[in-house]
């Protein structure tokens, strides 16, 4: 196996402009702020009120449900997925990120809002800052879910991932792969603007148990019994969105990765317990 180059960390050159909107699960107002950090500090979560910090790492994993929340402090921040997703993908490792509100504004349910938010304040390399090893593995690693879900992680010389989604018995889903290269594929265009999705006859199961109070046609991909209620941007775009979810879940283990994840019908519960094996590595 040819192994990647170590690389030096990265950074946000300037502070980026507040990103207000509505939480997803709550329904609250909610902004998040992306500030510079020094090397080796990784990406941390600050309140903007008491200035707890929450450190983006599998130690500190809270609820994974519907959603990927983490906690430190007696402070809960949800819906963390997206941003994280982005953060990675541009190979940023260190990041200030200053937030208020119980969990990151939903935007558009896609990652591209807060990667033009990144890209807006600028990434640089931290001058003579220790360089960073990706994590690699010599043997594969599987994990099974519930109800058939999986996740093998593969050695390789990049990193890659591939999703798999099948709805045999539904009218109009069937079967969805979706694949990404972190050296030929551009995640800026073919997964960054996957949104997050549901089905509309879930919506009173979830808002009974106090989620989805801030979903609308703007901010999901709606599905209704026999048709997309809003129209999708991707032929495939579950399973888009689920690879989406899946980068932003590993970028909990701390690291930047080299290996080919491949995940058939993954959740965020199945995801985090993939980075938290990586993270003990």
């Amino acid at each position: 196996m040819t192994l990647a180059l170590p690389r030096r960390r990265q950074t946000l050159l300037q502070p980026s402009e507040r990103f207000h909107g509505i939480a997803l699960h709550s329904g609250s107002e909610a902004w998040v702020r992306l500030l510079p950090a020094e090397p080796g500090r990784g990406l941390l979560f600050v309140d903007s009120e008491s200035g707890q910090e929450i450190p983006a790492l599998t130690e500190n994993l809270g609820d994974t449900s519907r959603q990927t929340q983490i906690h430190a402090g007696g402070r809960t921040l949800s819906t963390v997925e997206h941003l994280l997703s982005s953060l990675a993908a541009l190979g940023v490792d260190d990041a200030r990120i200053e937030v208020s509100g119980p969990e990151l504004p939903i935007a558009d349910g896609s990652a591209a809002p807060f990667l033009a938010l990144i890209q807006a304040a600028g990434i640089g390399e931290h001058p003579g800052a220790i360089a960073l090893e990706p994590l690699a593995l010599r043997e594969p690693l599987l994990l099974m879910g519930a109800s058939g879900s999986s996740v093998l992680a593969l050695p390789a010389p990049h990193f890659q991932a591939t999703v798999a989604l099948s709805y045999p018995n539904h009218p109009y889903l069937g079967s969805q792969i979706a694949t990404f290269d972190a050296v030929s594929d551009d995640y800026a265009t073919q997964i960054a603007p996957a949104r997050t999705y549901g089905f509309l006859s879930e919506i009173e199961q979830l808002h009974a148990r106090g989620l989805g109070l801030g979903a609308s046609y703007d901010n999901a991909l709606v599905l209704g019994e026999e048709a997309y209620v809003t129209p999708p941007r991707f032929e495939n775009e579950l399973a888009r969105h689920k690879l989406l979810d899946l980068i932003g879940d590993l970028a909990l283990a701390g690291r930047p990765l080299q290996m080919h994840v491949i995940a058939v019908k993954p959740g965020h519960q199945l995801n985090t317990s993939l980075a938290t094996l990586l993270r003990k590595m």
